[in-house]
């Protein structure tokens, strides 16, 4: 089989991680961009439930009940500017959770050879 070059429009997508980089108390984390499901502005929890002595918001969009935790271990106090959704799926069984943000950038990238990567992606993959 001949080898041969990407197209230029679908190039960068071998060559650079997109990322979503949110922001939540004054830390930054940063999310693949193929893990992110949805970007909520300024949500308004349907519930609040308390598990293991946390705080969890509860989104309800139609059969999904999303649950948005602090990715901190700690609780949803201040209402959220963002709720950053994530989709996980493990075998044929989907998901969905998000994390609060105060501030999101959708629109970072760093090239597929940065050291950090693997770390970015290996619990979104």
């Amino acid at each position: 089989m001949k080898a041969f070059e990407l197209p230029k429009s679908i190039s960068s997508l071998a060559q650079e991680l997109q990322i979503i980089q949110i922001n939540w108390q004054g830390v930054t984390v940063q999310i693949p961009k193929f893990a992110v499901y949805s970007i909520i502005e300024n949500p308004v929890f349907d519930k609040i439930i308390y598990k293991n002595g946390r705080e969890i918001g509860l989104l309800k969009f139609g059969r999904y009940t999303i649950p948005i935790l602090d990715p901190f271990r700690g609780n949803i106090e201040p209402t959220p500017n963002f709720a950053v959704v994530i989709s996980h799926s493990r075998g044929n069984l989907f998901g969905l959770y998000g994390y609060p943000a105060d501030f999101v950038d959708p629109d970072v990238h760093i090239s597929s050879y940065h050291g950090s990567v693997t770390r970015i992606v290996r619990d979104y993959v």
